[in-house]
């Protein structure tokens, strides 16, 4: 009897032993979630979108583009080409990968990293700047201190204005190649500041302004000056 109660303790005790199959199996799922996240970080992505902007502002450089009217950022710092212009068609390799926040104890945040960016196809500023084939004139008070580089900045936004507007008065002195320009200056409306360009033609030394803009400085966005009405009109 004694012998059998033994037996059957044995029994009991081996069934409760994990075996090492069940080991081993735990292990390659361990290993299987490490390989996926690592492929996730290195995989290499492909797209196609629409070129907005540089900036090289922050601790990493950052191209901006929009695909199907959705902004997108993509860090930039392994690109140093920057002859893209705004509107321009371009295919991008990017992939994941880690950026550190100074300030934030560097802690290491997810984003998107740009491996190449090619043009495939001209946009309406790189297709201005073929056709028109001049510099746009502008001046500015010396009163109201702008940086160069931010003068450069307005230069590109007006820039971009013409070679995307569809007035009438815009479309026909391209045609004709006249000499276009535009004035500066700070204004305030609605409790806000702006840079009001003014875009005029000149002859006989008699400036003529046929379009005001309102750039919002704070989010770079283009408004037509409504004169009729003083209302601002948002240009896309």
């Amino acid at each position: 009897m004694r012998a059998v109660i033994v037996f059957l303790f044995l029994v009991f005790c081996s069934s409760c032993t994990p075996s090492e199959p069940k080991q081993e199996s735990a292990d390659e799922t361990k290993t299987e979630v490490i390989q996926s996240i690592v492929a996730e970080k290195d995989s290499l992505e492909h797209d196609t979108i629409e070129f907005i902007s540089y900036n090289d502002d922050f601790d990493y450089s950052q191209l901006n583009g929009k695909k199907d009217k959705q902004e997108l950022s993509f860090i930039n710092d392994k690109n140093n080409d920057r002859s893209l212009l705004r509107g321009d068609l371009i295919a991008i390799d990017w992939k994941n990968d880690s950026i550190y926040i100074a300030g934030d104890g560097e802690t290491p945040q997810n984003a998107q990293w740009i491996v190449s960016a090619k043009k495939i196809k001209d946009g309406n500023v790189s297709k201005f700047r073929k056709e028109y084939g001049k510099q746009i004139k502008y001046y500015h008070s010396k009163e109201d201190e702008i940086s160069v580089t931010y003068l450069d900045h307005l230069y590109k936004l007006a820039e971009y204005y013409i070679a995307n507007s569809k007035k009438d008065l815009i479309r026909l002195h391209l045609k004709n190649k006249d000499e276009l320009a535009y004035s500066i200056e700070k204004r305030n409306k609605n409790d806000k500041e702006y840079y009001v360009l003014g875009i005029y033609t000149e002859s006989e030394h008699k400036i003529n302004t046929f379009q005001w803009l309102y750039i919002d400085p704070e989010t770079d966005k283009i408004y037509e000056y409504d004169l009729p009405n003083d209302r601002l009109i948002y240009f896309p």
